[in-house]
């Protein structure tokens, strides 16, 4: 992935030029903008042990050894609340190995519980129940300590948003499980979760697939009470499939659709979708027919109920809509912002937007491997409406 966006990125500033030539004169004139992030309006955070500190560039950050994805400090995962009349909406990451953090406006808070992050890959992070709730496993191929369980084998957790509190809410023994499995992967759809295991010993791996849909709201369960509250059957590989099988471009949602209708028809990319406060995102996939097979660029994508923003790898943003609080940007057109570039192997990933500040994910990686990793604030009210 990281050559492609050595070459990929041409088209998405393409594109952003096409967005600023005026409409037809036919049409009613607007004019779509875009606009480049400076020093003066972002700030780069890097990840340091167990927690985040501020640095000037990215390039300054110390060198860190290279590790696994799932072993590595990184934000992992990021989903947002509904925005309410009184406050900015917050915004969550799970950061691998470490904890959560909360983004509130331009106010930055992170929650460590070693007793629940070490040792584990943190992500999926969703919305049930009004709540964020995210997994945790451990991952036996790169991670031999059996010391990290501890007592407890977790696999959901929610952080009551309200308290800042983390809590377990099902272990793996709470699916009929023993210690030796692991579920690796789920996918929430609103109302049923559906789950990968993985089971290892020492002669062999094995997956298998359930599906379970808790009797009362899940974030009233616990560990203690969660056995007798689920509704477990056994599914298949090809149910799971179809969980998580990514969907063509075609059917993704219209306002997503209306916000990339300027990327180059030539440029093939795969972007992940979620709404606030809602179920596990869905990838829609645009592949040009006549393109050869070759990787293709990923974007994420969020959808609220007054704007909608995509951010590419490569540091693009589109966005359309009303900010919290904020008038309607570029008469309903859609605006394109340039994030600061990042050095060779650093690539832009997850995001969310609380107030008018974006948080983006940033990492450097190799293959399956991260190295160095963290964040960028970015201020989009002095870049989107003090102009």
């Amino acid at each position: 992935m990281v050559k492609i966006l050595r070459f990929i990125p041409a088209a998405l500033i393409f594109s952003l030029t096409v967005l600023s030539v005026s409409c037809k004169k036919e049409q009613k004139k607007t004019e779509t903008l875009t606009q480049q992030a400076t020093p003066s309006n972002y700030t780069w955070y890097y990840f340091s042990e167990n927690t985040y500190k501020k640095i000037e560039k990215v390039h300054l950050v110390p060198t860190a050894v290279s590790k696994p994805w799932t072993e590595a400090v990184r934000i992992s995962s990021c989903a947002m609340e509904e925005a309410s009349s009184l406050e900015n909406p917050k915004g969550f990451a799970t950061i691998n190995q470490c904890g959560i953090l909360v983004f509130q406006g331009n106010k930055i808070n992170l929650y460590n519980d070693q007793e629940i992050f070490r040792g584990r890959t943190a992500g999926n992070l969703v919305f049930a129940g009004g709540m964020p709730i995210f997994s945790v496993y451990k991952s036996t191929f790169f991670n031999e300590s059996k010391s990290a369980l501890q007592k407890t084998h977790p696999f959901l957790v929610m952080f009551n948003s309200e308290q800042n509190i983390l809590y377990p809410l099902i272990n793996i023994e709470n699916l009929g499980l023993d210690e030796s499995c692991e579920i690796t992967d789920f996918l929430f759809d609103g109302k049923f979760w559906t789950c990968s295991i993985k089971k290892e010993n020492s002669e062999k791996v094995d997956f298998s697939y359930i599906t379970f849909q808790p009797k009362e709201d899940i974030t009233l369960l616990t560990p203690y009470t969660a056995e007798n509250m689920l509704h477990i059957s056994e599914a298949n590989v090809e149910s799971f499939r179809n969980a998580k099988k990514q969907l063509d471009y075609n059917s993704a949602p219209e306002r997503l659709k209306k916000l990339l209708k300027t990327v180059p028809s030539d440029v093939d990319f795969s972007v992940s979708v979620q709404t606030v406060q809602s179920h596990s995102p869905r990838i829609f996939v645009r592949k040009n027919k006549n393109s050869s097979e070759k990787e293709i660029l990923t974007a994420k994508a969020i959808i609220s109920d007054t704007w909608t923003a995509c951010l590419f790898q490569d540091g693009t943003i589109y966005l359309n809509g009303a900010l919290f609080e904020k008038n309607i940007l570029n008469n309903g057109n859609t605006m394109g912002i340039k994030l600061p570039k990042l050095p060779l192997n650093f690539t832009y990933g997850d995001f969310v937007i609380s107030g008018t500040t974006l948080y983006a994910a940033w990492e450097e990686t190799s293959f399956y491997k991260t190295k160095r990793s963290g964040f960028i604030s970015v201020n989009l009210d002095e870049i989107l409406y003090k102009r």
